[in-house]
């Protein structure tokens, strides 16, 4: 390849510098302001003060601050204690059915949308709701019902329940990739259960463990949904606080100064978490000679007993499997249990989403379902798919078609039953124009489509040459990326509130944020630009996970034979990144139409989307069409993790390489 190693990485650095580099630097810059409401910008950048430094250490912020730590981190404890057992399980005592069928039910709910399963406690945690009374019958609860919404203890739940599946793909990974020898070594030398898990086991997969909690500690820090929805004034967290000064208080300098002591937090976290992880192998390898002379004395003394080794026990169930097993059980049953609420609860006769009328109705489907449009898209998609399926089968039987290339009409024809009716006719517009919120779903699938064709191609790009050309700007961007992996979405979503105003007066690059592009206006643009960002970060990651693990034979081989570098890219290149790309792009799909954070920040007037809407319906009664409006999302977003899982398979990944790349191992 000619030009510089990060030619490839280019398109990424310009919008990463642009739209994360350069924000974050101007809300440090914000932070030294001081509040002018009078400006268009509502910070005085003439006269300079450390001030708002000082403001926020005051009681009301250092209170809610030290609330949100006090949450986290006991949320973070919560996921590692209840989520490492079934991790353990799925990596160890059970075969790869079984492992694929635990690690499809923890990703399920976690990609599902983090909003509607945040708003899905608020049926069982409702003071007047099913479960309030029935305790109230029981005796257990006072005649006013369960006291728990609007404290710190609803978002405890919510926050550890959302997190809880992020935390246990990680720790599967790390587990995953114990070499099973130096476990059997620890067994034979006569080292039982909890010695060799905690001698062996836990030393092993520890970096991997720390990784996980840093990557669910820092997000959790920054939660915004689950202390706006469950929280109230008792509950109140940083990232809320530090949303209302950009929005109602339009306080811009010390919502700057809040959120660079956030960054702060972040970034001693990370270095706490780095250090860590290169002190584990350094103290365990003190420890190892007294570790080793242990097991040697252990080992002469079993066989002085007359212990010959290990022996196949001749108990067919191990009472330690059967409790792992029950407590994973128990564990996934949680994970479920708001999702099929939230599906319950759509079918509620009443007018509330929360509180249970004690009948059921189709009302609110129904004012989907009974339209005459409805019914015209769902059968023009049955028979374009099944007729898609049925060439399929013939060609299968009667031609020598590649099978790669037939196995690829089914996905072609769902995506002609979608994009056609979209592209041809009104009927979309029509379905969505059901219980106001329609125009949400709408946006959210045009915001989510273009975010994700944004981080397929810079994010593939960057990937690529991160695999193929590293070199010294390798580390520096790989920095950034993971900065912009692990940053609260709440500093990126002010950084972006504020940095757009400033970037629409600049000539060209603004034009798109002030006048729209094409169809669309400026806000849906904004979405693009705010979504695509950790998204972009995920793809690149997939993609270089993808291309390390091949040989670069073939694209030698191509260039030794005079083939230019686009054509070699064309030809080589780009199919051994297919199934990464497609994979990256679905999961992008499924995180940018789940986003309400950014969203919420940065959206105007006709970009409204799905998750924005209904957080703004928390603020009074939810209605169960939000309920209909939650599944249809829930719908496909288990469409596009089912085809995640199809295209990983079939490019000859495992459910240990399936779970490794949802988390850009």
């Amino acid at each position: 390849m000619r030009g510089p190693k990060f030619a490839l990485a280019l398109p990424s650095i310009v919008w990463y510098a642009l739209f994360f580099v350069i924000p974050i630097g101007y809300i440090v810059y914000y932070s030294f302001g001081t509040k002018d409401t009078s400006l268009v910008l509502p910070v005085d950048l003439t006269r300079l003060t450390t001030s708002n430094y000082s403001t926020v250490f005051d009681a009301t912020f250092f209170t809610v601050f030290k609330g949100t730590l006090r949450i986290a981190v006991i949320a973070t404890a919560l996921c590692v204690i209840v989520g490492l057992p079934v991790a353990y399980f799925a990596s160890f005592k059970v075969g790869e059915k079984w492992r694929a069928a635990i690690l499809a039910l923890v990703v399920v709910p976690s990609f599902t949308s983090f909003l509607i399963r945040t708003v899905a406690w608020r049926i069982p945690l409702a003071p007047n709701g099913s479960l309030s009374r029935f305790l109230m019958n029981l005796g257990w609860v006072g005649p006013n019902g369960i006291q728990i919404l609007e404290t710190s203890l609803a978002v405890q739940i919510a926050v550890v329940y959302n997190y809880l599946g992020f935390m246990i793909l990680p720790l599967f990974v790390a587990l995953d990739r114990i070499d099973v020898r130096m476990r059997e070594a620890s067994k034979d030398l006569g080292a039982g259960r909890l010695a060799t898990f905690f001698g062996v086991t836990l030393p092993l997969a520890g970096p991997g463990i720390v990784a996980g909690v840093l990557l669910t500690f820092i997000p959790m820090c920054g939660d915004y949904v689950a202390a706006t929805v469950l929280g109230g004034a008792k509950g109140n967290m940083i990232g809320a606080l530090i949303a209302s000064q950009f929005g109602g208080a339009q306080n811009w300098p010390l919502g700057s100064a809040m959120a660079v002591l956030m960054i702060v937090a972040v970034l001693v976290s990370l270095v706490a978490g780095a250090v860590i992880v290169w002190l584990v192998p350094r103290v365990a390898a003190i420890f190892t000679p007294i570790v080793e002379r242990t097991r040697r004395r252990v080992y002469q003394h079993a066989l002085a007993e007359g212990f010959e080794g290990s022996k196949p026990s001749r108990i067919t169930v191990e009472p330690v499997k059967i409790l792992l097993a029950a407590w994973t059980a128990l564990v996934l049953v949680f994970l479920f249990v708001p999702i099929v609420l939230v599906f319950v609860h759509s079918f509620n006769r009443g007018q509330s989403f929360t509180i249970w009328s004690g009948h059921t109705s189709l009302k609110w489907w129904g004012e989907l379902f009974n339209s005459s449009v409805a019914w015209r898209v769902l059968v023009s998609g049955v028979l374009i798919v099944a007729g898609a399926l049925v060439v399929r089968a013939l060609l299968r039987r009667f031609t020598n078609l590649s099978p790669r290339a037939v196995n690829w009409i089914g996905p072609v024809g769902f995506a002609v039953a979608v994009l056609g009716n979209w592209a041809t006719t009104d009927h979309y517009r029509d379905v969505f124009k059901f219980a106001g919120v329609g125009d949400s779903i709408r946006n959210s699938f045009i915001a989510a489509f273009g975010a994700t064709v944004i981080a397929v191609l810079i994010g593939g790009l960057a990937g690529v040459g991160l695999a193929r050309r590293p070199g010294k700007w390798t580390k520096v961007f790989m920095a950034v990326l993971f900065l912009i992996l692990v940053t609260p979405e709440i500093m990126d979503a002010v950084a972006l509130a504020t940095w757009f105003p400033r970037i629409a007066d600049i000539p060209v690059i603004g034009y798109p944020f002030t006048h729209g592009w094409g169809p669309f206006n400026g806000g849906i643009n904004k979405l693009w630009v705010g979504q695509s960002l950790y998204a972009s970060a995920v793809v690149t990651l997939i993609v270089r996970a993808r291309l390390d693990g091949l040989d670069e034979a073939l694209e030698e081989a191509a260039a030794d034979l005079g083939a230019p570098p686009a054509r070699a890219f064309r030809q080589i290149t780009l199919p051994l990144i297919a199934s990464a790309l497609i994979a990256g792009g679905l999961l992008s799909f499924t995180l940018c139409l789940d986003n309400a954070v950014i969203s919420t920040l940065i959206s105007e007037a006709g970009s409204t989307t799905f998750p924005v809407a209904l957080l703004g319906a928390t603020r009074s009664t939810i209605k169960p069409f939000w309920g209909v409006g939650a599944m249809i999302l829930f719908c496909v977003t288990m469409g596009s993790l089912w085809f995640v899982a199809v295209v990983l398979r079939r490019s000859g990944s495992s459910s240990s390489d399936i779970a490794a790349t949802l988390t850009g191992s």
